[in-house]
């Protein structure tokens, strides 16, 4: 079995697993993104008549690939490594992005021409990468602090003798989980990877094609 189809049959495995995890993170991630949407939809005739008049109606394209996947995968390391306090990083970090996404849909439906189905239609090209990205990421630091948790927990249980008995001892019984932590983050990383440069190249000439702006 080569390396590529172990890494998949893990992967697979992983998804599997947790999937009720993925779903709980999808979901809130989707409940944040729809409620900061609607509740700031009101307030944005403000925010809007304090910007520049040279404001441009469309999304910025002129952020690089390379600018792009540096700041989504230094952005996902730091979440996953923060994650060992609890997981709390993980949780915050994607209602932090629903929320952020939901505000900026808010603002720009009132500033593209063709309103909310321009922003919704520019964000699904990328964002179906980026955003999975962003949940199976989260998944990964719950599942890095669950790690930890038992790993601590079976540790201090164990009857073994010495401090290296007990170390692999603990490592043993909970490495599925930490090897899934680490599948999952590997994956969320190629998910990033494939998102920036649809997001720098695609996003906003095919939403643009799509609705003849």
């Amino acid at each position: 079995m080569n390396s590529i189809t172990k890494f998949k049959d893990l992967l697979i495995e992983s998804l599997k697993q947790n999937k009720k995890l993925i779903l709980v993170l999808y979901i809130l991630f989707i409940v944040s993104f729809a409620l900061a949407w609607a509740l700031s939809s009101g307030g944005m005739d403000t925010v809007i008549n304090s910007l520049p008049a040279s404001t441009d109606s469309t999304v910025n394209d002129t952020v690089t690939v390379t600018e792009l996947l540096i700041q989504n995968e230094r952005g996902g390391i730091m979440t996953y490594i923060a994650s060992i306090f609890f997981g709390i990083a993980a949780v915050v970090g994607l209602i932090y992005n629903g929320v952020n996404l939901g505000l900026m849909g808010a603002l720009l439906s009132n500033i593209m021409p063709k309103g909310g189905i321009q922003y919704i239609t520019y964000l699904i090209p990328h964002g179906i990468f980026e955003i999975t990205a962003l949940v199976i990421q989260s998944a990964a630091g719950i599942l890095l602090f669950l790690f930890i948790w038992k790993f601590v927990k079976t540790f201090i249980k164990s009857e073994k003798s010495g401090f290296k008995e007990k170390i692999l001892s603990s490592y043993e019984e909970n490495k599925k989980i930490i090897i899934q932590s680490l599948i999952l983050m590997v994956f969320g990383a190629i998910l990033l990877l494939i998102a920036a440069p649809i997001e720098a190249y695609v996003s906003v000439p095919l939403s643009e094609l799509i609705l003849g702006v």
